[in-house]
């Protein structure tokens, strides 16, 4: 029987390969037990045409192998939307992609039936390697897949034997606060709903309760009956753990038991099936896929901790390591490479990296066979990273010295041996980069993109108008007081205005020239390229932050009357949570602030329970004990237009400059290596700040605007 023949019939035979079980919306939202088998005939038959050198089996079983792996890919996109916009799963997804744009360039040319290659065995080994590639990409993807859905993975019920102590438990502290266990909880400080756990209690009290942590509103502690077995240790950790998923800041899950219990079930069964497919491959391909090649150099040129995570690198070993299989378990180190090379390197000595890379001989560490295959993988790399460089990080003012050298290298050596599409789309990258005028790559915008995808555009907008709003249009603010704006919709009012002040201001600067900036301010060295007028951009943001707070605090100490005082740090404290609401955390974070200096506002005990627990839980969310761990969090998982505060930036990057820019390898002296742990967090602060570049939609009215 052919080959041809065994694949048509592993097709007609294999239930799987009807896709109504991938688009069936009643099925679970992943079912890869059903999508993934799809693949593995057509790959195990390709690869034996390949071996055996069978042009016409390639020729039917290449268009199956590629039809396959797009139902595996569809499949894949019916994944929860914090696994599809992950960072992992898109640098692992665009691979597969890549590889798989690759392959059908190599096979493209069978479509013409009468197509006969020079040498076969040649064609057949490169047929191997673009199958490889993709398959190695694939198991990839699987691997950062099954990484994201075990960080998803639900909380476990309170097993049934300590269900009923461990609600007396909460009972008896709900009553101890004065809340009541079956009426309505009051409403959240920093949100409109109310806020409760999935069993019903109320769980509004959570900032007030957890501000014991930080030494203020201590209660003293009650005599309670002691709890035996198995409910003394499961007992506070579930009344912890409602505590903590009942902070404001988060969404209520009002999933009921039978919801709550499908989505376990269906979580556990999609984490399995992806764990059963990776074991697949080494069954699949025989244990041949790509491996990392251990080089004579890598024990002095590189250097990975205790969880094999690389932390030193010469320039020479960190292209080494990103153009081999065993960077695909660590994602970020691209972005942290081309974010930051400028720092310990020039884009000349970079691309000569990649060029010596590129043109590397394995064949005195591989055998005859293997290393026109590896070969393949290394120069598809080199291609795919060079591409990434000119596309995603350009900058027209640095990296203009090497544009007609890597030109020349993408006509020559990469047309000469990669397919067309391949050396094509570097060269189509580089001819927009030249015809754009300052050139800065489409990092920025793709990111911006990415999240306006994921989230529905909000427009948001109000129509008070103040009392005085002729003399305002006038210009005159002589008798324009905060005072003015008080009410629930003038609130709205003002904080959208003081919103697209903010954002006019952010948006004229980009994160990776702050980066900069406050590097070299806090090492007091210019680093390689032209400087630009980012610091002044900066600065003026900062400074604006700062002018707010102070604005706020003098409003409050220049009261005449404790009462007055009170009334304005209440104002003050709603105009933060309106801020808040809306993500402004700039101006939330100089509003707050200021009711928060005790020493010059005063005690604040006076405030009343909805602006004390108001205060509290911005508090807690800006708590720098954490180093503002609640606020980092928002701002990695916010899917909409979000303002920050550029204090905790300026922290994380300015306390890595304390580290060293290069130091010896610890088992080699005399060897220094590039400090990667000094760009880690630079390139996480650099991220965080991209995804707050996307924009607001807010009506802008000029007369408040020009008052503030």
């Amino acid at each position: 029987e052919s080959l041809t023949q065994k694949s048509e019939n592993s097709m007609s035979n294999n239930p799987a390969v009807s896709s109504t079980c991938i688009l069936s919306l009643n099925g679970p939202q992943f079912d890869i037990e059903k999508t993934f088998p799809v693949i593995i005939g057509p790959a195990k038959l390709l690869r034996d045409a390949a071996s055996a050198q069978d042009i016409a089996s390639i020729r039917s079983l290449s268009l199956t192998f590629l039809h396959a792996l797009t139902t595996v890919l569809r499949s894949m996109s019916q994944f929860p939307l914090d696994v599809l916009n992950s960072s992992g799963y898109r640098n692992a997804e665009s691979g597969v992609r890549h590889h798989k744009l690759l392959f059908m360039s190599h096979v493209q040319v069978l479509n013409d039936k009468n197509f006969e290659p020079v040498c076969r065995k040649q064609f057949s080994w490169h047929t191997l390697g673009f199958l490889d590639a993709v398959m190695s990409s694939l198991k990839r993807l699987m691997q950062v897949t099954e990484r994201e859905m075990l960080q998803l993975k639900p909380l476990p019920d309170t097993p049934e034997e300590c269900e009923e102590e461990v609600e007396a438990e909460a009972t008896e502290e709900m009553e101890a606060d004065g809340d009541e266990p079956n009426g309505a909880p009051p409403t959240s400080p920093l949100s409109e709903g109310s806020h409760q756990s999935s069993d019903g209690s109320s769980t509004d009290r959570t900032c007030v309760e957890e501000v014991d942590e930080l030494g203020s509103f201590v209660k003293p502690s009650e005599i309670k009956r002691t709890k035996r077995g198995l409910a003394a240790i499961l007992g506070p950790l579930s009344v912890n753990l409602r505590r903590k998923i009942s902070q404001p800041f988060l969404r209520p899950n009002k999933a009921t038991p039978v919801e709550i219990l499908t989505t376990r079930t269906g979580h556990a069964r999609a984490t399995a099936n992806i764990r059963n497919s990776i074991a697949l491959f080494s069954e699949l391909l025989d244990g041949k896929l790509e491996n990392s090649l251990p080089h004579p150099d890598d024990s002095t040129e590189l250097f990975l901790d205790r969880n094999g995570v690389l932390q030193l690198a010469s320039l020479r070993g960190l292209v080494r390591y990103l153009t081999s299989a065993v960077s695909d378990d660590d994602p970020e180190l691209s972005d942290v490479f081309f974010l930051c090379f400028r720092y310990f390197s020039t884009p000349a000595l970079v691309l000569e990296a990649f060029i010596e890379r590129y043109k590397e001989d394995l064949s005195s560490c591989l055998s005859p066979d293997q290393a026109p295959i590896q070969s393949i993988h290394v120069k598809m790399r080199v291609a795919r990273l060079l591409n990434q460089w000119v596309d995603l990080h350009w900058r027209h003012s640095e990296d203009q010295e090497v544009f007609a050298p890597l030109l020349q290298f993408a006509f020559s050596d990469l047309s000469r041996d990669l397919p067309r599409n391949v050396s094509s789309k570097l060269i189509d990258t580089l001819h927009n980069a030249a015809c754009a005028k300052e050139y800065h790559g489409r990092r920025l915008e793709k990111t911006v993109q990415l999240i306006q995808g994921s989230s529905q555009t909000e427009e948001l907008c109000s129509l008070w108008e103040p009392r005085d709003k002729k003399a305002m249009v006038k210009g005159d603010f002589s008798k324009i007081k905060l005072s003015s704006f008080a009410s629930p919709q003038g609130m709205v009012l003002l904080s959208h205005q003081l919103t697209v002040i903010l954002w006019e201001k952010y948006r004229d600067f980009q994160p990776e020239d702050a980066a900069r900036f406050w590097v070299e301010e806090a090492t007091g060295k210019s680093t390689y390229g032209v400087s630009n007028d980012a610091g002044t951009k900066v600065t003026t943001y900062a400074s604006f932050e700062k002018a707010l707070h102070l604005w706020a605090l003098d409003v409050i100490v220049s009261a005449q009357s404790k009462e007055d005082r009170i009334q304005k740090v209440q104002f003050v404290l709603e105009w933060a949570q309106e801020c808040h609401t809306i993500r402004n955390y700039a101006a939330s974070w100089a509003l707050f602030s200021a009711c928060d200096r005790q020493s010059l506002v005063g005690s604040l005990l006076d405030i009343g329970v909805r602006h004390e627990e108001i205060l509290v839980a911005l508090r807690l969310f800006f708590s720098h004990t954490n180093r503002m761990k609640a606020y980092k969090d928002a701002i990695q998982s916010s899917h909409g237009p979000t303002l920050p505060t550029l204090v905790l930036f300026v922290g994380d990057v300015k306390r890595q400059c304390g580290n060293e820019e290069c130091v010896d390898h610890p088992n080699a002296p005399g060897h220094k290596l590039i400090n990667l742990r000094r760009y880690r967090p630079l390139t996480r602060a650099i991220r965080d700040m991209e995804r707050c570049h996307t924009p607001y939609h807010i009506q802008r009215v000029d007369y408040v605007c020009q008052w503030m």
